[in-house]
């Protein structure tokens, strides 16, 4: 379950929610101060929901400072009211307190806004994933998934909560073996559409300054272009969904690279890579994302295609036969001899 933070709404704020004639208004923008919940713009709407979209939500986002919008469309539910999209913004660069404050808080602002009257939400860390644009992509991607329950949305929401709660926390409580660091929002992201297939390949860099793991590459790319991607000069994690045939099968697999070209690379960088991988690996698989095959490397000449198929699929070994040391060769019968007297051979 999702650590509660105890925010709840400013009396500001129950007061208007409570007054039906919020529905007024096309977007509210909701914000953290003081521990709680406070309203801070609402807006009108002026024509339909695609046309305010931009010129409302966009508005609301401000660099560094996170926000909650919350959007009204201009469908209505079954008992005539107006149904809502609720926007997430947690900008990379803010501090990984508001990032764990606000991420902690969703859920609570949607029970008291009202879950059956969310139509979507998401979340978002730049601009643009929260416009006009940023939604129909959005919606476009939760129709290539199976439909979902109401209880399975939430199920599913607490649970990227908790991971994105728990990759922030880590940089707290990390000891060895596995050392656990920070992941930001934007690979958090990434790894989910990862995930669903829309991209098929990640390269993710460990900021040792900041000692975080972060997003370096997202793309869809061939086999034959993997090995390009690997770089010769710092290490690297890999994740590549591998598209090939086997035994007359389409199949799609994920291997997983730790990249690091030699000893040139700085000690520190090496250490916490290597200390790292083993955490960020089970990560990997609490998401759901299964990898078929892993490998450390020194350059891309080692990831090849057939390389790769190989990892995938390792060949059988035929159990070798025992040596079986050779009869000697015969020497003919036995011969017997007697005395010189009575000399005879026999055979």
């Amino acid at each position: 379950m999702a650590c509660p933070t105890g925010i709840k709404e400013d009396e500001q704020l129950g007061a208007y929610l409570s007054n039906p004639g919020h529905e007024n208004d096309r977007c509210l923008k909701i914000v953290i101060r003081e521990e709680k919940l406070v309203l801070d713009q609402n807006r009108l709407a002026v024509s339909d929901y695609e046309s305010d979209w931009d010129r409302n939500v966009l508005v609301c986002i401000e660099d560094g400072e996170p926000c909650y919008i919350i959007y009204r469309l201009d469908a209505k539910n079954d008992e005539g009211h107006h149904m809502y999209v609720y926007l997430t913004y947690i900008p990379n660069d803010t501090s990984v307190k508001n990032k764990m404050l606000y991420a902690a808080t969703r859920a609570t602002l949607k029970r008291i806004f009202g879950d059956r009257r969310i139509a979507t939400d998401y979340l978002g860390t730049v601009a643009e994933e929260l416009s006009l644009q940023g939604y129909r992509n959005h919606t476009l991607s939760l129709g290539a998934v199976a439909p979902m329950t109401e209880a399975e949305k939430e199920l599913e929401q607490v649970s990227k909560d908790e991971a994105m709660m728990r990759s922030q926390m880590s940089a707290m409580s990390a000891t060895l073996p596995g050392l656990n660091l920070p992941v930001t929002m934007e690979l958090q992201q990434s790894l989910e559409k990862f995930k669903k297939g829309f991209i098929n390949y990640l390269q993710i860099k460990l900021d040792t300054d900041r000692e975080e793991l972060k997003l370096w590459d997202c793309s869809n790319i061939s086999a034959a272009e993997f090995p390009g991607k690997i770089p010769d000069d710092e290490p690297r994690y890999h994740l590549f969904n591998f598209n090939h045939t086997h035994e007359g099968e389409q199949m799609f697999s994920t291997v997983f690279i730790y990249s690091c070209p030699g000893y040139n690379v700085p000690v520190k960088q090496r250490m916490l890579y290597s200390s790292t991988k083993a955490s960020f690996m089970a990560g990997i698989l609490e998401l759901g994302i299964v990898i078929a095959a892993k490998r450390e490397i020194s350059d891309g000449e080692e990831v090849k295609e057939n390389d790769v198929y190989d990892m995938v699929h390792p060949a059988k070994h035929v159990s070798r036969q025992n040596f079986v040391k050779p009869k000697a060769p015969s020497k003919g019968g036995r011969r017997l001899l007697r005395s010189c007297e009575t000399a005879e051979l026999y055979i």
